[in-house]
């Protein structure tokens, strides 16, 4: 699936998402690798990790640290999608990131903090949750506490609290991005949609949002996807 992962269409793509005023803000290469990821495609993320970083070099005063930055927006992404798209498609995701990334830009050490408190973690969670569902927190949640108690405790407290919660590399209408990035290649309409919205409480504009989804959609259909449903808009 590389030939699909071709110059033109990465520019194609990242002509999609509003042009930022920093060029790691402009999502589209965060979209675009989970996309990949999640279409079972991990094949396709060096390209998009060697495209952004060649246009970053391109540009006056670019730092390691702003490469570093770049590379770790696209890996914890794949992390946080991995609750969706699944975890053996994450790690092959992950693995083909890591032989793409120059030496000097890997870490090596994790970026969240273990030595938090459950407390802390459940209630960081529990914030991001009532962000991202707004109003209908308080239906929602109950629900999954109904469906399987052990599902509302996993979703706050180690999906919501542990994974998506830490914002110090992918901001809350990023992890937003990530959720939407993945769901679509996994041609699931109705958290497509509450995720579209959510994002839009997270801080992305309805520009961005539209921006995610068209990069996912076109991603999942090159890649072959078989979606049998209408993708959810904004």
């Amino acid at each position: 699936m590389v030939d699909i992962a071709t110059p033109e269409f990465l520019s194609e793509l990242q002509s999609l998402y509003p042009a930022p005023a920093k060029y790691v803000d402009g999502d589209w290469f965060l979209a675009a690798g989970i996309a990949f990821s999640s279409s079972n495609c991990p094949e396709g993320i060096p390209y998009i990790l060697r495209y952004a970083l060649d246009d970053l070099d391109k540009l006056p005063d670019t730092s390691d640290e702003d490469r570093r930055l770049l590379v770790r927006k696209i890996r914890d992404g794949i992390f946080k999608s991995g609750l969706i798209s699944g975890y053996p498609k994450t790690i092959n995701a992950l693995a083909a990131l890591y032989e793409a990334t120059p030496e000097k830009l890997r870490d090596t050490e994790p970026l969240r903090d273990s030595t938090r408190s459950k407390e802390e973690v459940a209630a960081a969670g529990q914030a991001y949750f009532d962000s991202t569902y707004g109003d209908t927190a308080a239906k929602v949640q109950p629900a999954l506490r109904s469906f399987y108690p052990d599902l509302e405790h996993f979703t706050i407290n180690l999906g919501y609290g542990y994974v998506y919660a830490f914002m110090e590399v992918t901001s809350a209408k990023e992890t937003s991005f990530a959720m939407i990035s993945a769901l679509i290649p996994n041609d699931t309409p109705r958290q497509v949609e509450w995720h579209l919205t959510g994002a839009v409480r997270n801080g992305a504009t309805v520009e961005e949002v539209r921006g995610v989804r068209e990069i996912a959609l076109k991603i999942a259909i090159k890649a072959g996807v078989p979606l049998k449903n209408e993708v959810p808009d904004i």
